[in-house]
């Protein structure tokens, strides 16, 4: 069982059975007409040891043993980390991507670039808003084996509320996603609180009085939660993990990092799950 969760966790970010510490640098901004450009997934990061001295530019080991370039330290739970990544292009400590947006004048999404490291590959999404109800689709994988990839095209149908009609797909009165094939969730108050999949629940609590921080530019799927979630909770019978979740923002009151912190019931060592966010804002 403890092989099945520790994969599990890094790829759906959910951590287990315990009680969430909120942490801000700077409350976020509900009003900033900036839209996120790039979302870096899964970076290295370096526990600062006492008396140890890191700069920025310098390189140390990650997590994961393997060496990163350090681009920011932050204050985690009273203990300083060294974030960062080896790879300008792909700006990865793990085995995560990341993913980069373009907008029309409008503000909607009209390309996604996901980039992955293993397997390598540049996925990408190009978004035609042909009218009111239809969304014309360009999807080109590419995975490096031939000098043009290859190019697929379809086509979304929206319904009244904007989001694309699937019939494995179920939305409520607002456009909140109830059931995707098997899974059903549950939404109060215009967020998640309850997820059951393939046997597995997942519960979630948040604070009511404060937005959701964390962007999602591609909206015609189903609604983002509406507030800043506080706690997470699998229930997956014999395991048991404690976590932490924590939201940083930069200067501008944008979210710069959202991070899990955890450790395993067998295994003290605390880990982090770090992503992190670049903003485009307009001239």
């Amino acid at each position: 069982m403890q092989t099945l969760i520790r994969y599990f966790l890094p790829a759906c970010f959910i951590l287990l059975f315990g009680s969430c510490t909120v942490q801000d640098h700077l409350p976020p901004s509900e009003s900033s007409p900036c839209r996120i450009s790039l979302r870096l997934s899964s970076l290295n990061y370096h526990a600062i040891q006492p008396g140890e001295t890191v700069t920025l530019g310098a390189q140390v080991e990650g997590w994961n043993f393997t060496p990163f370039i350090v681009r920011d330290i932050q204050e985690i739970n009273g203990i300083s980390y060294a974030i960062g990544w080896k790879d300008e292009t792909y700006r990865i400590g793990a085995e995560e991507s990341n993913t980069s947006y373009e907008y029309d004048a409008q503000g909607r999404v009209i390309k996604t670039v996901n980039r992955l490291k293993r397997p390598t590959a540049d996925i990408t999404n190009e978004y035609t808003y042909t009218s009111p109800t239809r969304i014309d689709l360009k999807y080109t994988p590419n995975y490096f084996h031939y000098p043009v990839p290859p190019s697929y095209n379809d086509s979304y149908t929206l319904n009244s509320q904007g989001m694309v009609i699937d019939r494995n797909v179920t939305y409520d009165a607002e456009g909140y996603v109830i059931r995707r094939g098997p899974s059903r969730y549950t939404i109060e108050n215009g967020n998640l609180v309850r997820a059951d999949e393939g046997g597995n629940i997942t519960l979630y609590e948040y604070d009511l009085t404060r937005p959701n921080p964390v962007p999602d530019p591609v909206t015609f799927f189903g609604k983002s939660d509406r507030n800043l979630r506080t706690d997470m909770h699998v229930i997956i019978p014999g395991v048991q993990m404690e976590f932490d979740l924590y939201y940083i923002y930069d200067n501008a009151r944008r979210l710069k990092y959202q991070i899990q912190r955890y450790s395993y019931a067998d295994d003290p060592r605390i880990r982090l799950q770090i992503n992190g966010y670049e903003w485009t804002c307009p001239q």
